[in-house]
C-alpha cells in the first residue's frame, strides 16, 4: 500500500505543467438529496403484515393496516403505553422488558424476574406485575432497575401464608393498583389463593378483592372510563367478570359481563383486555388470535384478527388511538376510531 502511494506522489510531481484556463471552472453543484433516505438509513419498522377483515362500526374499518412493529420474540405480553408515545412490553421466556423502536426493539432490562404485565400510570411511572417473586413493582424506564412496592397479601383467616403468588396482570386506578394472581396448574395446599389483589399505588400489603371457583385464572384486568367498574378476565373459564368498586379495595357482587363463546378445541378463555375512551372492553383471545371487541353494555361488536396468537392489547401512541398487540413472536399495532380511557 504505501508503495503504491509513492508511486503516485512521484508521478504528480514530475508530470507537465498545464497552462492555466482562460475561465475558471466552475465548482460541481451539490447533488440534492434523496426525497427518502437510502434503505440502509430507513426505520427497519413498522411493516404492513395485515388489514383489519371486517368493520366494527365506531371502532374500525376493514380494510385498515395492521402493522408488525418487532419480531423474533419468544413469547411477548404486558403491552403499555406512557402518554409521549413509547411503547413497553415483555418477552417472558427471555426475560426482558423492551421498548418498541423504529429500528427494533430495545431491551430496558434482562433481568426482568418474570415480569409478566405492565402499566403507566397517570403520574408516568411505570409498574410491574412480577411473577418470581411474586410482587407488584416500579421500573425505573431509564435504567431497568426495578423496585418491589408490594409482595404480601394482608393475613388471610387460612393461615396459609403471605406469599402472592404469580402474579400475571394490573391497572391503576383513582385509589390504587388493582392486580391479578393466577393459579394455572395443580392448586396444592398452602399455596397462595387464586385471587385478584388491591394495593395503594404506595405500597403496603395487599387486599384480597375476588376470590371465587368460578373464575379461574384471573388474567386479564380493566378499568371503566369512569373509574367505577373493575373488569377480570378468568384464563382458565369462559365468563368475563365486571364488578363495582364500592372504594378502595372494596368490590360489590360481580356480573357475568359476556361469555366467550366455544368453538376451538383449546378450552381457556381470554387473556389481557384494555378499554377506549367510549367504555368498549378489547380482550385478546389467543385461540382466536383475535382481539374481541365489546360494547360497555357486554355485547359484541366484532373482532380484529391478527397473524398469530395474541397475548394482549393496550392504546396509546401520541393521540392514544393506536392498539397495540402482543403475540406469540411479535408485536402489531392497528390504529382506532377511539382513544384509550385513562
Amino acid at each position: 500500500m504505501l508503495a503504491a502511494l509513492f508511486a503516485v506522489a512521484f508521478a504528480m510531481q514530475n508530470a507537465p505543467t498545464a497552462a492555466p484556463a482562460t475561465t475558471p471552472t466552475p465548482p460541481p453543484a451539490t447533488p440534492a438529496l434523496p426525497a427518502t433516505p437510502p434503505p440502509s438509513l430507513a426505520a427497519k419498522w413498522p411493516r404492513k403484515v395485515a388489514e383489519a377483515s371486517e368493520d366494527i362500526a365506531g371502532v374500525v374499518a376493514k380494510g385498515t393496516p395492521i402493522f408488525k412493529w418487532s419480531e423474533g420474540h419468544n413469547f411477548t405480553e404486558g403491552p403499555a403505553c406512557a402518554t409521549d408515545g413509547t411503547v413497553w412490553f415483555v418477552d417472558i421466556p427471555a426475560n426482558e422488558i423492551l421498548r418498541v423502536d423504529a429500528n427494533g426493539a430495545v431491551a430496558l432490562t434482562r433481568k426482568a424476574n418474570a415480569t409478566f404485565g405492565l402499566v403507566v400510570g397517570a403520574d408516568g411511572t411505570l409498574f410491574g406485575a412480577q411473577a418470581s417473586p411474586g410482587a407488584v413493582t416500579r421500573i425505573d424506564p431509564t435504567s431497568g432497575e426495578i423496585t418491589i412496592l408490594c409482595d404480601k397479601r394482608a393475613a388471610d383467616a387460612e393461615g396459609t401464608g403471605r406469599a402472592l403468588g404469580r402474579l400475571n396482570d394490573l391497572v391503576v386506578g383513582d385509589h390504587g393498583i388493582w392486580f391479578t394472581a393466577p393459579v394455572i396448574g395443580r392448586k396444592r395446599a398452602g399455596m397462595p389463593p387464586d385471587a385478584v389483589y388491591f394495593v395503594p399505588t404506595a405500597g403496603g400489603e395487599a387486599i384480597e378483592v375476588v376470590r371465587d371457583d368460578k373464575v379461574r385464572a384471573p388474567n386479564g384486568i380493566a378499568l371503566s372510563p369512569d373509574g367505577k367498574t373493575l373488569y377480570v378476565v378468568p384464563y382458565l373459564t369462559m365468563d368475563i367478570m365486571a364488578y363495582p368498586i364500592e372504594g378502595p379495595g372494596k368490590l360489590g357482587t360481580g356480573r357475568v359481563f359476556y361469555s366467550i363463546p366455544g368453538g376451538t378445541r383449546e378450552t381457556i378463555g381470554g387473556d389481557g383486555c384494555t378499554v377506549d375512551a367510549k367504555g368498549n372492553l378489547y380482550v385478546a383471545v389467543p385461540p382466536r388470535a383475535a382481539i374481541f371487541v365489546l360494547s360497555p353494555d357486554g355485547q359484541p361488536l366484532g373482532q380484529i384478527r391478527f397473524p398469530e396468537r395474541v397475548s394482549n392489547c393496550t392504546l396509546g401512541g401520541k393521540d392514544g388511538k393506536t392498539l397495540y398487540v402482543t403475540a406469540t413472536g411479535g408485536v402489531y399495532a392497528i390504529d382506532l376510531q377511539n382513544a384509550r380511557s385513562r
